[in-house]
């Protein structure tokens, strides 16, 4: 089996790249996901995370703690040691996560594709952790452009979460391959064919 990392920058199209290959029949996994599951009301990490950021933690009436995501989104992308303490709590659950997928998968079949959303993965030093990696870019006024309409902010704010990232053409440069995602979802398409096929 293939393990694929699938990197890049925030916005520029990675969910969409996964769900292209998930269709082509690849087993797929997201770190985002696994980080949502880890802070559910009542999860592992939950309680953690509110200690470290109270104000962004909300307790209902029976005691159940949930987390406000977009809150806790503008803290960690507003100050570098509320990043690092987000990730000290998170990641070594998240990649412990990740590397038991890639174990049960490498046990079920010597085939096949497992495709790996981990939009930290270089930051994480995590490269060993797959066998490729595929970046997934665009300009960055288009990125721009995504966030600041995902998530209704200004152009500064935008550019202060492309900052706690690495650098986008540091990820290219550093891909084994690169899927441009500028020019609308046929040509998407195109790329990931062309990628799945060499996988396959």
């Amino acid at each position: 089996m293939t393990v694929l990392g699938i990197t890049g920058g925030i916005a520029t199209g990675k969910s969409t790249v996964l769900a292209m290959f998930a269709a082509r029949g690849a087993r797929v996994v997201s770190a985002d996901a696994i980080a949502r599951a880890l802070t559910e009301p009542g999860a592992p990490l939950t309680a953690a995370v509110a200690d470290a950021f109270p104000t962004v933690a909300h307790a209902a009436p029976d005691g159940a703690v949930t987390i406000d995501r977009r809150a806790l989104a503008d803290r960690i992308f507003a100050a570098d040691d509320a990043r690092r303490t987000l990730e000290s709590i998170l990641h070594p659950a998240i990649i412990q996560r990740l590397r038991e997928e890639i174990d049960k998968h490498r046990q079920a079949t010597e085939a096949g594709v497992l495709a790996l959303e981990i939009p930290l993965l270089f930051e994480a030093g995590l490269e060993e952790m797959v066998d490729t990696i595929l970046v997934v870019a665009c300009s960055e006024a288009v990125q721009i452009e995504r966030i600041r309409a995902r998530l209704g902010i200004d152009e500064p704010a935008a550019r202060r979460m492309l900052a706690a990232q690495w650098p986008l053409a540091r990820k290219v440069d550093s891909a084994d391959t690169v899927v441009w995602t500028d020019h609308g979802l046929p040509e998407t398409e195109r790329q990931v064919a062309g990628v799945w096929e060499s996988l396959v």
